[in-house]
């Protein structure tokens, strides 16, 4: 049985499959296998694998239909794993030199835990292959050198760890029978998944993955509904640690809801016929799974927490509007109030100067600032300090679900 699992989804990767599959049989460590995840035996990634797979026994290719998907993909290549630990590496990345041996060190020094978080590099896919830089790169400087329960490191809740930055033990995961999701975030089912049923994890301060960065951004970049298939994954995750301590609760919420805010605010993500429900079921789920105690962030995002606790769809699209069109500190500081103003009640004034600013453009901002602040005057609207802590009772208020 190998040490290392290797498992590379080959779909739309032909290009670049065979740097990768050579960053990984180039390993100096050999105890390993290596299986390319292929749409079918006629694929263009076949033609790359024909003349390796005669050579190098290792390669094992397994196939997947590309409508299944990328969690499709990812999972029949773990049914076919066969090694103590499983990487996971797209077909268009590739391994730095040295880094199996790297990981099977620090495995060995750690005590062969459930988790391995490792460190990984991004670069423009069209640079070459080039070696790692030797400095490390911690995936999260707070964590210890030794291994460590996640409960001791709440903030490294895997929401930003791409699923091919960590190293599972594969008895681990048959034991908690994880697995990706289908459709899109399909990341997020995987390692924010892993370290919550991790007992052990260790952290590798080391690149690892060199992170081909495609020119057009990735695929999450994409308008379509699509992106409601992130509020599947966050709902599955903020069930999976319902259980759980708040204090552990809270940064997996707040990073959650991050990439949620991110979302939703970004016209060229959502279709405008999904965008409201989109906002309506991610209040809903704020609602139903914020931990007790949990504060909101500072500033803008802070703003946007309360908003969206409060189910004001109107008043944080004039919110993200302001942020976007203002050209400096006096635009974005009116479209805030406009925020807070209808946030608080206030949604006649703001949404009329919010109208007002985006047809307008210079004339119509300044008659949003000037509305705002009428109606925050009028409604007695609240701030929002730059700690996060509510600066009269009524912000809390806000966070209420609507009667």
């Amino acid at each position: 049985m190998p040490r290392f699992s290797v498992v590379i989804p080959t779909h739309g990767t032909a290009h670049r499959l065979a740097d990768a599959l050579d960053s990984v049989l180039a390993q100096s460590c050999p105890d390993l296998e290596v299986i390319p995840v292929l749409d079918g035996p006629d694929a263009p990634a076949a033609d790359v694998l024909a003349g390796r797979r005669g050579r190098d026994p290792r390669i094992r290719p397994v196939t997947s239909p590309p409508a299944a998907g990328l969690g499709a993909a990812r999972n029949t290549g773990l049914d076919a794993a066969r090694g103590d630990y499983v990487l996971l590496l797209d077909g268009d990345d590739a391994l730095t030199a040295g880094a199996l041996a790297a990981v099977a060190a620090r495995l060995a020094a750690t005590g062969d835990p459930d988790v391995l978080v490792l460190g990984h590099e991004r670069v423009p896919w069209w640079t070459p292959a080039r070696p790692a830089p030797p400095g490390p790169r911690p995936p999260e400087p707070s964590a210890p050198d030794r291994p460590f329960h996640p409960a001791e490191v709440p903030h490294l809740t895997g929401v930003r760890l791409p699923a091919w930055s960590a190293a599972c033990r594969r008895g681990f995961l048959t034991a908690h029978r994880l697995a990706f999701a289908d459709g899109w975030y399909t990341d997020l089912s995987w390692t924010p998944a892993a370290l919550l049923a991790a007992d052990r994890v260790a952290v590798l301060r080391r690149t690892v993955v060199e992170h081909r960065v495609r020119r057009q951004g990735s695929r999450l970049n994409e308008p379509g509904p699509h992106h409601l298939d992130l509020l599947d994954r966050a709902e599955e995750l903020l069930r999976r640690a319902a259980g759980l301590p708040a204090a552990r609760r809270g940064p997996l919420f707040a990073d959650l809801f991050a990439l949620v805010l991110r979302t939703a605010a970004d016209p060229r993500r959502l279709p405008a016929a999904d965008r409201r429900a989109f906002f309506r079921r991610a209040a809903r789920l704020y609602r139903r799974h914020r931990p007790a105690g949990f504060r909101p962030p500072g500033g803008s995002l802070g703003a946007q927490h309360r908003l969206l606790a409060s189910g004001r769809h109107t008043a944080f699209r004039l919110l993200r509007a302001g942020a976007r069109s203002g050209p400096g500190p006096a635009a974005s500081g009116g479209a805030v109030r406009a925020g807070r103003g209808a946030g608080a009640g206030g949604r006649r004034g703001g949404t009329a100067g919010a109208v007002a600013g985006a047809r307008g453009g210079a004339a119509g901002q300044k008659s949003a600032r000037s509305t705002a602040r009428r109606s925050a005057r009028e409604t007695a609207s609240v701030s929002v300090s730059t700690t996060g802590t509510p600066a009269s009772s009524r912000l809390d208020r806000l966070c209420e679900p609507p009667v």
